[in-house]
């Protein structure tokens, strides 16, 4: 039995609630389709809650009602889904995508940003020394340019080598792993560190859509944060990227996407 809360969004939303991989009370998937027509690119968004939607599904609507020929994917994963599982599961379903964008990650200090990197996570009985992760200079000083109130120790703390944290019920320690860190001995490595591709016509048409909208420079950075849908959401596309900006942004970006090639299309319709 769905959630009655999950059915009344989806109503809001004009989404589809599936189900078949996590079941229970309301940990399925909402799916909301703005479809142009069938086979054309189409472009999935995640959202970790429907708020995060509200932009890109403004801006499809915007866009297609324009003339632009893409489909819009907007996945919102409801209380108690897995999210891996119900990709996987709903794979045939979402269909073929050009990109697949995470727009619920927190923007450091609410500024324009694309992720170049996220931790991963880690899991030790008791805390354990954790080299620092390694930086270029050029990384450096961006992330110190953008970031210009925090201390020193701050961004040490976060970027470099980030603290242990108890778990609840005294059932050990979890931090986060930056890439290129080694794992200490008898941690488990639980969600793997993740580095996005840059120089790509993905990158590239998100940063030209974000710097017109906003007219400001787009840094690419580490971020920290739980990068497990994003881990999720390479189930169905290696082009992915995490993207916020105003709602001319993201007409911006999905005009970039829809002048990249496609991947061959497939549908449970087909």
């Amino acid at each position: 039995m769905m959630n009655p809360a999950a059915l009344q969004l989806a109503a809001e939303l004009g989404g589809t609630l599936l189900s078949g991989a996590t079941g229970g009370m309301g940990g399925g998937l909402l799916l909301i389709e703005r479809i142009k027509g069938h086979g054309l690119p189409q472009v999935a968004v995640l959202g970790r809650g429907a708020a995060d939607l509200l932009q890109p599904l403004e801006a499809a609507e915007r866009a297609q009602a324009g003339g632009l020929d893409l489909n819009l994917l907007a996945l919102v994963p409801l209380p108690g889904c897995d999210l891996t599982a119900a990709l996987e599961f709903h794979r045939r379903r979402i269909g073929a995508l050009v990109a697949a964008l995470d727009a619920g990650l927190p923007w450091l200090n609410g500024k324009p940003m694309l992720v170049r990197r996220l931790p991963g996570r880690i899991f030790r009985t008791a805390p354990a020394p954790l080299a620092k992760a390694p930086m270029g200079p050029l990384e450096k000083a961006e992330l110190k340019t953008f970031l210009a109130d925090w201390e020193k120790d701050r961004r040490r703390t976060v970027f470099r080598q980030p603290e242990w944290r108890e778990m609840p019920n005294g059932g050990g320690f979890d931090t986060d792993l930056w890439s290129g860190v080694p794992l200490p001995d008898g941690a488990e490595l639980r969600v793997p560190p993740l580095e996005l591709a840059c120089a790509t016509p993905l990158t590239d048409a998100l940063r030209a859509a974000l710097r017109a909208a906003t007219g400001t420079p787009v840094p690419l950075l580490p971020l920290p944060g739980d990068p497990s849908p994003l881990h999720a959401l390479r189930l169905l596309t290696p082009e992915i990227a995490a993207f916020r900006g105003p709602v001319q942004a993201w007409e911006r970006a999905l005009a970039g996407l829809a002048r990249l090639p496609s991947p061959p299309h497939f549908c449970a319709r087909c």
